[in-house]
């Protein structure tokens, strides 16, 4: 894998985790309130509904870009699972915090505990995924870790 690759893997979850940020911190509900103006409910359900699921899929997503980030050490370990769901967790936790403080928004523990679940599930599907020899997914995660990384990642877990 090159430099350059690689150095993308390593940033990406920090320019993610700046889109979280800054989508937090830029929320005023008057921009959006023509929007629903006759709206049905049922519409308008809907997509509130949707909005409170992103946060499953938001820090569940935190968790993959971590762990691609990790991968460029070498192949997948119990450390750096565990390692990327701490970060999630604790960047879950300083989001809403964060939140507290910005107008219009607030810290919630039933958000955090969505955003855990939603990091639950991606780590649940990765290590689902990632070691089965015959998962599409598994093979793109195992193709991050460059060949001659994983050679001496198995010379060192051997000694």
């Amino acid at each position: 894998m090159s430099f350059i690759i690689k150095c993308l893997f390593r940033i990406f979850p920090f320019i993610y985790m700046s889109g979280i940020w800054l989508q937090s911190a830029n929320f005023n509900p008057s921009s959006v309130e023509y929007v629903f103006d006759g709206m049905d409910i049922r519409l308008f359900l809907l997509i509130g509904g949707t909005l409170e699921l992103a946060h499953l899929i938001e820090f569940g997503i935190l968790y993959v870009l971590l762990i691609a980030a990790l991968l460029t050490f070498g192949p997948l370990t119990n450390k750096k699972e565990v390692f990327a769901i701490i970060i999630a967790i604790i960047y879950s936790f300083t989001d809403e915090i964060h939140q507290y403080f910005v107008p219009y928004r607030s810290f919630s523990i039933i958000d955090i505990v969505k955003n855990v679940v939603g990091i639950w599930f991606f780590w649940w599907f990765i290590k689902r995924t990632y070691y089965k020899s015959n998962s599409k997914i598994g093979s793109l995660f195992r193709r991050i870790p460059s060949k001659r990384e994983k050679e001496s990642f198995t010379y060192l877990n051997t000694k």
